[in-house]
């Protein structure tokens, strides 16, 4: 698998990247959706990782370089649906792509019984194991994904994901303060689909018709139950999935 490293395409191996895409070490990290060789909200995602970067004391590589190295990577690993990883530490630039699998079959969703299993997270940083045990812990019991709650047994995130919930024929998601990650399809929903934002707490989802799992790679996937309680896969769903989908953008780098 090529990869690139700092200033130029290597093979993962010989810099010891691991095949799931992972480097040694910390850093900060985006995780992008390709289709045919253009890029979903690249721009979003970096402003997010300046963020991020600043708050770290990274130094990232200027947005040029960035550009070069994206073009370059996906013209030798090239996949019609991609997952492309840009991670930055103290001294390498790392971006990996690889091949993704659209996710069709409606979730099934838990939520989280402990809230201490779940620590909130402002900034994506490498090593994410804790979420991605979290994730698996939830698929070992058949879910696909989990729902977390905070000390104050208020609805946050999931393990790698944000969600919409309806709730009294309104579309909701959790706000920044019940400790959710800023996600960049959340602000999306938010902003171009007119999502609103509340504090919903865990006696709330009892009132949870129609749900939806978002994130930068699944973009909307409806939800087919919660603790086995089945949710509505209506008109006003694919009406909202199809919005979330025209108003998420894709461009070329090049």
């Amino acid at each position: 698998m090529q990869i690139w490293f700092n200033d130029q395409l290597v093979d993962a191996k010989s810099v010891g990247v691991a095949l799931d895409g992972w480097p040694d070490g910390e850093g900060i990290f985006e995780t992008i959706k390709t289709e045919n060789g253009e890029v979903f909200e690249l721009g979003r995602h970096m402003r997010r990782a300046v963020d991020a970067a600043d708050k770290k004391g990274i130094s990232l590589p200027n947005e040029d370089q960035i550009r070069s190295a994206i073009l370059q990577l996906l013209a030798v690993e090239s996949h019609q649906i991609g997952r492309l990883r840009l991670l930055f530490s103290d001294d390498r630039f790392v971006a990996v792509h690889q091949r993704y699998e659209e996710i069709t079959q409606p979730a099934k969703l838990t939520v989280i019984t402990d809230p201490s299993d779940a620590d909130s997270i402002s900034i994506k940083t490498f090593p994410y194991q804790h979420r991605l045990d979290l994730l698996a812990k939830a698929q070992a019991k058949g879910f696909d994904e989990i729902i977390c709650v905070n000390e104050s047994i208020e609805v946050t995130e999931g393990a790698v994901s944000n969600f919409l919930f309806r709730i009294d024929g309104k579309w909701v998601t959790t706000p920044l303060s019940s400790g959710v990650l800023p996600g960049v399809q959340r602000g999306i929903v938010i902003e171009r689909c007119g999502i609103e934002v509340r504090l919903i707490d865990r006696s709330d989802l009892e009132k949870v018709d129609a749900a939806f799992v978002i994130s930068s790679l699944k973009i909307a996937l409806s939800v087919s139950d919660i603790d086995g309680r089945r949710m509505e896969i209506d008109g006003d769903c694919a009406a909202l999935e199809a919005d979330i989908r025209a108003k998420t953008l894709r461009h070329s780098v090049g």
